[in-house]
């Protein structure tokens, strides 16, 4: 057991998750006192013991499960003796129920029957998923819970119910439908249970999917060892994963570090007024006259609170950036509820403003996409045009700026040779109070081929790559310091 919790130790600094030698200590004694036997107990004293970030969480979780699989299990599986009829029909049954060990069960029969995973094989895990999944006819089962719920029936009748559906309904409120508002009320109710039914059938089927997972991960272990399948499966904290390849889960991963980013960005840019008049202090000009018999003969002053900054996006949402500008948009999503002066640009060869847009999307509770961003800013080819952009920008939204405003440009400042506008962007620049760019684009192609990032590096406070969450959050910190 301590050589294993060595080699996760070994393994959690390699991905990038800080574990000191006390730490190490700490769960080594931590584990003589636990049931070394309840798999899930174990687990929980390590994460107690090692992991100080809740980021950190997936990354110690997944490494645990290769280190700490217990595989070395030599007798029959349990339920070796089913035919695929009854493997079926025991599977509907436990994703119905919720049953977690049935699934667990469950999904390592299937992985073994219909997996294709042989002793000594290349690793294989997306294979042997789909395979899996194909086999246990997933998509089927989620169709036949939402029905047994009445989640379509409820859906349809949502529909069939609305105000007017028949024809009637309307007028006199009499009609077919419930009639008046009482209609509409038991439409949206059931509306919402159809989702809700859905949710629920998705979600169950999700749990089953995690167990194919990691009934795939403890086969490989089992037969490669764990260092194999660690060196493999290349796990990386979200926050070093470069963003316009994230998968779907690292994509969630990074939308749940977007708020807390945005907050500290946002409580940089209160405070970086580069002067601050001071004003009159009532309280302390007060409690200084208590030794003078009231008499005010000393006057106190105090800073005066930092001007709200006037903070502008300038996002490319091009092709050529359009995985990265999604997280652009998100990240404006969570600074529109902590800036009270958000303005937000979005261009491809044309200009738009998309500040309302921003606003609803974060009304509504939804994400907003690269392809509605685009909608207004493609004029012509529908290709990157800086040139065009940035003497648009200076020409009629620059005057509109103070030494109060803050601009951030997001792109990849490639030209698709046409003029650069560097004299457009040197304007505004002259115009505001600091000017950022971040580039998504890895350094080492900065200034190769169309790229003229060189060219507008002089006329910004600062230029940074911005393809990591780490890369962003570190040139947050430096605007603090």
């Amino acid at each position: 057991m301590q050589s294993a919790l060595s080699t996760l130790v070994d393994e959690l600094r390699i991905v990038g998750v800080g574990v000191s030698v006390g730490e190490h200590l700490d769960a080594a004694r931590a584990l003589a006192s636990v049931p070394l036997a309840d798999r899930e107990v174990v687990r929980a004293t390590l994460q107690c013991a090692l992991v100080k970030r809740s980021e950190h969480l997936d990354a110690f979780n997944l490494l645990f499960e290769l280190h700490f699989s217990g595989t070395g299990r030599t007798e029959p599986p349990p339920l070796a003796g089913l035919t695929d009829s009854e493997l079926a029909a025991a599977l509907r049954a436990a994703i119905g129920s919720g049953d977690a060990a049935a699934r667990r069960l469950l999904a390592q029969e299937y992985v073994r029957r219909f997996g294709g995973l042989e002793p000594g094989a290349p690793v294989a895990g997306v294979f042997a998923m789909i395979a899996a999944s194909a086999a246990a006819n997933l998509d089927t089962i989620r169709d036949d819970l939402i029905a047994a719920a009445g989640g379509g029936a409820a859906g349809a009748a949502a529909v069939a119910d609305g105000p007017g559906a028949d024809g009637e309904g309307g007028g006199d409120g009499t009609g077919g439908g419930g009639g008046g508002s009482g209609g509409g009320w038991n439409s949206a109710a059931a509306a919402i249970a159809a989702r809700l039914d859905r949710a629920a059938a998705d979600s169950a089927v999700d749990a089953f999917k995690t167990e194919l997972r990691s009934a795939i991960r403890r086969s490989l272990v089992a037969d490669r060892g764990a260092r194999a399948v660690t060196k493999t499966m290349r796990i990386r904290l979200a926050q070093d994963v470069n963003i316009a390849n994230a998968s779907a889960a690292e994509q969630e991963a990074m939308l749940a570090s977007i708020g807390p980013l945005a907050q500290r960005l946002s409580k940089i840019l209160a405070q970086q007024a580069a002067y601050r008049k001071r004003r009159l202090s009532v309280r302390r000009t007060i409690h200084l006259a208590m030794g003078t018999g009231g008499v005010p003969f000393r006057l106190a002053t105090e800073p005066a609170p930092p001007p709200r900054p006037d903070f502008v996006v300038l996002a490319d949402v091009s092709g050529s950036v359009a995985s990265f500008s999604r997280f652009t948009l998100n990240l404006l999503i969570a600074l529109d509820s902590r800036l009270s002066r958000l303005r937000a640009f979005s261009f491809v060869d044309g200009l738009a403003e998309i500040t309302e847009l921003v606003s609803e999307a974060r009304s509504a509770g939804r994400q907003l996409g690269p392809a509605e961003a685009a909608a207004g800013a493609i004029r012509r080819s529908g290709s990157s045009d800086y040139g065009s952009v940035l003497r648009e920008f200076a020409g009629e939204y620059a005057r509109q700026f103070s030494r109060r405003t803050v601009v951030l440009v997001v792109g990849d400042a490639r030209t698709n040779y046409g003029d650069p506008a560097v004299a457009s962007l040197a304007d505004v620049s002259d115009r505001v109070g600091k000017l950022y760019w971040l580039n998504p684009e890895a350094r080492r192609y900065w200034d190769q081929g169309d790229s003229v990032m060189s060219q507008y590096a002089p006329h910004c406070a600062q230029v940074r790559e911005c393809s990591t969450l780490r890369q962003i959050a570190d040139f947050v910190q430096s605007l603090a310091s």
